[in-house]
């Protein structure tokens, strides 16, 4: 049976918060951007290192300063083994991550695999398996698929510690010279190359809005059309360099000649 969803993805997670979670995962990475451009100019090298280095960083810093106080008891949560950590809210973590540049599949998004993100993300149910003409025979179908699935969900979750029952992939496609292009957050799970595979997700606007400029307002008092019309004077004025001639540049013509 197709489940009918209404909302999008960040509505039916966050609800009346959804915009404002939106816009503080955007803004977390235009300023994991800022700090790794201002790490590459800093290091001088004309590679990329500091910058990507820095970038996987800062993410999950900025991205957990920022939803801290937008979700009530949400609270980081240092996932065993990790450098950084995650922002834990009524059991869902969310997990930043960097794509790789150049490396999309079928429009899907890559990510750089590690054991933390396989462990992570196995969390989430996978999707269901592509039909194949076997799953009408005994032994085989999506019966045993989701047995089997299950059975890896509840490892991993206990592995985590059950703190977390479903890992929402924050998914930043940024680079130096362009800066943040792509924001997609979802539920997902890593396969063996790093392709994500989203479940349900939604791609957030990180187009910022036009600064606004403000609109003339009219001021008590009298207008300019109520004001006297100017009042032209005629007359002949002297100048003071005419009338005493100084200050006057020399006449070329009377000027002595070389000698």
């Amino acid at each position: 049976m197709t489940e009918i969803l209404s909302g999008t993805f960040m509505e039916r997670q966050f609800g009346d918060l959804a915009s404002d979670v939106s816009a503080a995962l955007v803004a977390a990475g235009m300023e994991a951007h800022t700090r790794s451009l201002d790490a590459k100019v800093g290091s001088r090298l004309k590679t990329n290192h500091a910058y990507g280095g820095t970038f996987w960083l800062a993410l999950p810093e900025e991205v957990v300063e920022r939803l801290l106080p937008i979700l009530e008891d949400a609270a980081p949560y240092p996932p065993r083994g990790s450098q950084y950590d995650l922002l834990l809210w009524k059991g869902v973590a969310i997990l930043p991550v960097k794509v790789m540049e150049g490396a999309s599949r079928d429009g899907l998004m890559r990510a750089r695999t590690s054991d933390l993100r396989s462990r992570l993300t196995s969390v989430n149910m996978p999707g269901d398996p592509e039909p194949t003409l076997l799953d009408g025979l005994d032994g085989f179908g999506t019966g045993d698929f989701e047995c089997d699935a299950l059975a890896l969900v509840e490892r991993a979750r206990k592995a985590l510690g059950d703190v977390a029952q479903t890992i929402m992939v924050a998914a930043y496609a940024c680079n130096s010279k362009s800066g943040l292009q792509v924001v997609e957050v979802g539920v997902a799970t890593l396969d063996a190359e790093g392709f994500i595979l989203f479940s349900d997700s939604q791609r957030l606007s990180v187009i910022q809005p036009p600064a606004t400029t403000a609109k003339p307002t009219l001021v008590a008092g009298d207008s300019f059309a109520d004001a006297p019309r100017p009042k032209p004077i005629l007359g002949l004025v002297e100048e003071a360099t005419t009338a005493s001639g100084a200050g006057e540049p020399d006449d070329q013509i009377n000027a002595p000649g070389p000698e």
